[in-house]
């Protein structure tokens, strides 16, 4: 019987979490979106549900959903701030967060009152988390 190769990237210029989100840091803001890796192991992406901006985010809070052809996956927020922007390209064609999940299929643009970062990986660390898992 042989296994199943899934591929995909891992952008090196971000930092992931464990829940597959990847942020990337500017200016204390933070452009989030879901790894390649979530997208491919989960299937086609179906539908985008963001938050509007302005909103404040509270620790455990949702922070966005993403509908997928092998579920729904609700993520949680890991730290209260409020967002900036959401891509509304993502919601409309929500296949970006397949097709081109580092560029053109970000969530939102999300501003952190107060952060702390070592919940985050390397690229190199969220690797040897997925080779874990």
């Amino acid at each position: 019987m042989q296994e199943e190769v899934l591929e995909f990237s891992v952008s090196h210029k971000r930092k992931y979490s464990s829940d597959h989100l990847w942020l990337q840091d500017k200016e204390d803001r933070f452009t989030i979106g879901i790894s390649d890796f979530l997208a491919k192991d989960m299937g086609e992406v179906l539908r985008v549900i963001l938050p509007h901006a302005d909103t404040e985010i509270n620790i455990d809070d949702e922070l966005f959903s993403v509908c997928f052809t092998y579920g729904t996956v609700v993520f949680r927020s890991r730290f209260s701030g409020i967002v900036i922007e959401v891509n509304g390209e993502a919601e409309i064609n929500p296949e970006l967060l397949y097709d081109d999940p580092y560029n053109d299929g970000w969530c939102m643009i999300f501003e952190p009152h107060l952060m702390d970062a070592d919940q985050l990986m390397e690229p190199d660390e969220y690797i040897e988390y997925l080779a874990n898992s």
